[in-house]
């Protein structure tokens, strides 16, 4: 099944490129294209597409408002921001506007396909870039909750890895493989920047998944 596709970008070029982009992508379909936030709203409403990629700074109405209006009436629209901002504030935003993925202009084609197949799958999904600038936010105690970037599942195994269940147990309890398990936490540890399994215990300790 096709992965249907809307852009919205102020930038005609960066949509054509996109367009090609994506075009060459077996099961991808861009279904339309808006150029403000307020089209974007009206397109989506057209074509009710799977995920939605948009800039923030567009006329009319910017990405953040058109994020928070579509989120509200079409929940089950996921939208991916992609942007050259990558700061926290135009973060939050998007992440408490209903975005479930974030990215930065600069991403590579093959990165951007897995982003929005793992979104349009129900995860969130960040850049590098994004998630380094979320975890130097956390470092620093502003309010952007570094969990917002850990799917369910993530969490779930996170907790398991801090109560010092192995690959195998952690397996059995969730039912799925060792491989499977072990895949998941090279994600987490990539996700929050950390190194080794202590350092996954300690933030889950501190960030209360366990006492």
């Amino acid at each position: 099944m096709s992965i249907r596709i809307l852009i919205a970008d102020d930038h005609p070029v960066f949509i054509d490129g996109m367009k090609a982009m994506l075009k060459e992508v077996t099961n991808f379909e861009v279904v339309g294209h808006a150029e403000n936030g307020e089209k974007l709203i009206e397109q989506t409403a057209i074509h009710k597409p799977d995920v939605i990629l948009t800039d923030i700074q567009m006329p009319v109405k910017d990405g953040i408002e058109a994020t928070k209006e579509i989120h509200k009436r079409f929940p089950e629209i996921k939208i991916i921001a992609i942007t050259m901002l990558n700061e926290s504030m135009f973060i939050k935003k998007m992440l408490d506007a209903g975005a479930s993925g974030y990215v930065i202009k600069t991403i590579d084609k093959s990165e951007l396909i897995n982003v929005i197949q793992k979104v349009a799958g129900g995860e969130k999904h960040f850049s590098a870039e994004v998630t380094a600038q979320l975890m130097n936010n956390y470092s620093e105690r502003f309010i952007i909750n570094p969990l917002d970037i850990l799917t369910k599942r993530e969490k779930e195994i996170l907790t398991h890895i801090a109560e010092g269940l192995t690959d195998k147990e952690i397996a059995e309890k969730v039912f799925l493989s060792p491989l499977t398990v072990i895949t998941h936490r090279k994600n987490i540890l990539s996700k929050l920047g950390l190194k080794n399994k202590v350092e996954l215990a300690r933030f889950a300790i501190d960030n209360k998944l366990i006492s």
